[in-house]
């Protein structure tokens, strides 16, 4: 998995003066009562001129975590890669270990490390190759692409461009760097927040820390 920064516009001031041009004010230098305004609007769910500056990001994860990030779609848009059109072999995503199932009624989440995740994990890995293979057989046999990528594993990864909003970005890493959110989406969060992070300091911190 991984998180490719590929361009931005705006900054922290970008936020700022979207707030005041209400009052037909505009500041070329950013400075402490900036800051204040910031947190101020923050604080207050003013979210309007937090969805003028962008970022676009080159997105890798695997199909079930892709899934689950492109649930967000306000203020986002995405361009995949597709199948249909290239043949090359995909990435296979192997996790350090396979956890085990939460204890309970829970529907979902998961434990700690499982006691065989040694066994599985060389199984999955076995089988997922297997199902790699296949498919590159089905391509240089001839087998329509978009066909021939129904025998992939859902571990397999995929590429994105991902572009949207400061604003629809931070919801995006405060709800998926939430403990109950799945690990692997959590590793993404932490990798969307690094890139992020110093392109608006001031932002980013009063809109993710609420």
């Amino acid at each position: 998995m991984k998180v490719e920064y590929v361009d931005h516009h705006g900054c922290d001031l970008t936020v700022v003066n979207a707030a005041r041009v209400s009052f037909n004010k505009h500041k070329d230098v950013f400075d402490e009562q900036d800051e204040r305004l910031i947190k101020y609007l923050a604080r207050h769910k003013h979210i309007t001129p937090f969805q003028h500056p962008h970022i676009t990001l080159r997105m890798q994860a695997p199909v079930p975590i892709r899934t689950q990030l492109f649930k967000h779609k306000v203020g986002l848009t995405e361009s995949e890669e597709s199948r249909r059109y290239v043949k090359n072999t995909p990435p296979l995503f192997i996790p350090e270990y396979f956890r085990s199932a939460p204890e309970g009624s829970i529907k979902q989440g998961s434990a700690g490390e499982h006691p065989r995740s040694t066994h599985w994990k060389d199984i999955y890995e076995a089988r997922a190759r297997t199902s790699i293979k296949l498919y590159e057989e089905m391509i240089e046999d001839g087998v329509a692409p978009e066909q021939a990528r129904f025998i992939l594993p859902q571990g397999v990864e995929v590429q994105w461009y991902w572009t949207g909003s400061l604003a629809a970005f931070a919801r995006v890493y405060w709800q998926r760097s939430d403990s109950h959110a799945q690990k692997e989406v959590q590793m993404v969060s932490e990798m969307i927040d690094k890139i992020i992070k110093p392109l608006y300091p001031v932002s980013w911190s009063a809109l993710t820390s609420q």
